[in-house]
């Protein structure tokens, strides 16, 4: 006769049941917590879009306002701006469709921002050519990721601006035009790599 050794499985006991069941439910609770805290301690929210200098609220209500005022705008007046010695003619939103990734490939739009001094200028003008001194253009340099490092550049009666900037990396150039109550608005990115001597 042969004699097996077989253990019976014993359960577990329901105390201890209990106890993981109720260790397992302490700890989800407090992960909740710690998400909730941590969120709340980031910077979520302060970096919201901020293209065409208004809230993205605004810009998902209002896009197909802002594209009439465009075509509007176009049908009236030249803009050319000058960006260190880069030259874009007339208001554009269409970067705005585009990854950060395009840069890399494209050959124009890039480079125009340089590590260091900058200068921009902007030039508005009938369809008859006459220059108008009168309008006025609000200008954000940011970085596509923070706003740490944003330039605000408002010309009024003036064409050109300097300012500084002190790293690498993508940037984009919003912005708005308005003359006579006649607004564009244009939306550019690039990078800056470049450095001035």
């Amino acid at each position: 006769m042969v004699v097996e050794n077989k253990k019976e499985k014993k359960p577990m006991p329901k105390w201890l049941i209990y106890t993981l069941f109720i260790l397992k439910f302490l700890l989800g609770l407090f992960l909740i917590w710690w998400t909730v805290y941590m969120t709340l301690q980031s910077d979520v929210g302060k970096d919201d879009d901020n293209a065409f200098l208004s809230s993205y609220h605004d810009i998902d209500n209002n896009y197909n306002k802002i594209i009439e005022r465009n075509n509007e705008f176009n049908s009236k007046y030249n803009v050319k701006f000058v960006f260190n010695n880069e030259i874009i003619y007339g208001l554009s939103h269409q970067d705005v469709y585009l990854s950060q990734r395009v840069i890399q490939e494209r050959k124009i739009r890039k480079d125009i921002i340089n590590v260091g001094k900058n200068k921009f200028s902007v030039f508005i003008q009938d369809k008859k050519g006459n220059e108008i001194k009168n309008g006025k253009v609000e200008i954000l340099i940011t970085k596509n990721t923070t706003h740490e490092e944003d330039v605000k550049l408002h010309f009024a009666n003036e064409t050109t601006k300097t300012f500084q900037i002190h790293s690498k990396g993508y940037w984009n150039i919003t912005g708005v035009v308005e003359v006579d109550g006649s607004k564009g608005y244009f939306y550019i990115k690039t990078n800056g790599k470049k450095h001035t001597n």
